[in-house]
């Protein structure tokens, strides 16, 4: 990414505490997109009497706005600093986290959703500019961090979350995690406004360096295999995971969102672990990848035979648990991608890859909803209850998308932390 800030020394304890801010905002930012509507699938069907597709829309419309605003969020970043972007997202996702609680008609909880992913898209890339400016010779390590740290926020939103709401209610909590938003918010601007802000550079604001991203073979070869194999992760977290797990292997509710919670662990913890065996490898990133790809299209593959034959057996947790294992790829996937192009266009495909992750997610939750309703659900109470045949309709379809991440994964160049750019 370009450099169009001067930092504070990375030592400063102002700047510190403000990168910190913005990675609990962050971890919020993950927390309200990965607990709606998975995390309370039933509690928004049993009170809005509506079929999958409009629950499944309350993820899709957070990842379509936020995916979308990925595109714009790099050229900002460039352009004014990420800090400055925080700062003005930060308002629409505090707004939009308030507001979703506080409505009960289905055009008010769309609204506050698209306004929640407007504010979220400006904080992941504006924390990934400021981390790999404050440290600029280790930021894969560092980014890592603040991943793992964000990426907490997908834990909380499965059974800690779930435990929460039968405590104090859905309304009452998502409204208290909305006024943590707006604490943390206020605290990085006034934060900020103790951090002299540096004269911004002459950054054009046009679409050419994504064009130029987009020219590169192996930017879209890495935007399709990376994209789909955090979209097919995430709608297993976020959509459809929960209830598959309390639908077809019968398990309650409390169990199966501490197993969501485990593949959220699992994600962190790899993430992480893959950054420090890559950094002692060498620098290595194509086996990563490679792995990923078999990995996916080997889980997707057997949990659509399990579910043909109705095999209601652990195992389709474990299963779930080994595919997180290699879903949080981008400490490996930015170092790729500032590794094989330009430094100028760095950001630019950053938020290309960023764009196709949310892309990716947004379209498989509206495509899980459509096909999940294709076969009418079992009612048992207020509970809508998906039949067999529903979830091996998604899993065959999921898995074709596994095979197609699967291919492009064997493209992936191996740079060895140099950059190959013009190679």
């Amino acid at each position: 990414m370009q450099s169009n800030e001067q930092s504070a020394p990375a030592g400063s304890y102002r700047l510190w505490a403000m990168l910190a801010c913005g990675t609990i905002l962050y971890f919020l930012a993950n927390l309200q997109r990965a607990a709606i509507p998975g995390a309370v699938f039933d509690i928004l069907q049993a009170e809005l009497q509506v079929s999958a597709p409009y629950i499944t829309a309350f993820g899709a419309v957070f990842m379509y706005v936020y995916a979308i605003n990925q595109l714009a969020t790099g050229l900002l970043v460039d352009r004014y600093g990420g800090r400055r972007v925080i700062l003005a997202g930060g308002l629409f996702f505090c707004l939009g986290s308030v507001l979703f609680p506080l409505s009960h008609s289905l055009p008010m909880l769309y609204l506050s959703r698209a306004l929640t992913g407007l504010g979220a898209s400006a904080i992941y890339l504006s924390l990934i500019k400021e981390t790999m400016r404050a440290f600029p010779g280790n930021y894969t390590i560092m980014i890592s961090c603040v991943i793992m740290c964000g990426y907490a926020g997908g834990i909380m939103a499965s059974a800690p979350l779930v435990a929460g709401v039968e405590a104090i209610g859905f309304r009452p909590l998502l409204l208290l995690l909305g006024a943590t938003a707006v604490l943390f918010y206020v605290l990085f601007g006034l934060l900020n406004l103790t951090l002299k802000l540096p004269q911004i550079n002459p950054v054009p604001l046009n679409l050419t360096p994504l064009k130029a991203v987009l020219q590169n073979q192996h930017n879209r070869d890495l935007c399709i295999f990376s994209g789909l194999n955090f979209g097919l992760y995430y709608v297993i977290q976020t959509v459809i995971g929960k209830k598959f797990l309390e639908d077809f292997c019968r398990l309650e509710a409390s169990t199966a969102a501490w197993i969501i919670s485990l593949l959220g662990v699992f994600s962190a913890v790899s993430g992480m672990s893959m950054a420090i065996i890559s950094r002692l490898t060498g620098n290595r990133r194509q086996i990563f990848c490679r792995l990923a790809g078999w990995v996916c299209i080997s889980v997707f593959a057997a949990l659509t035979l399990l579910v043909f034959f109705e095999l209601r057996t652990p195992w389709l947790a474990v299963l779930l648990c080994l595919f997180s294992l290699t879903a949080s790829l981008s400490a490996i996937t930015i170092p790729l991608l500032n590794e094989t192009n330009p430094p100028h266009l760095t950001g630019s495909a950053v938020s290309l890859m960023n764009f196709t992750f949310f892309l990716a997610v947004a379209v498989f939750g509206n495509t899980v909803g459509f096909l999940l309703n294709i076969f009418p659900p079992e009612l048992h109470g207020a509970v809508q209850v998906y039949t067999p045949k529903s979830y091996l309709t998604v899993f065959a379809t999921l898995t074709i998308f596994a095979a197609i991440s699967a291919k492009h994964a064997l493209k992936m160049r191996e740079t060895w932390g140099k950059n190959s750019s013009q190679s």
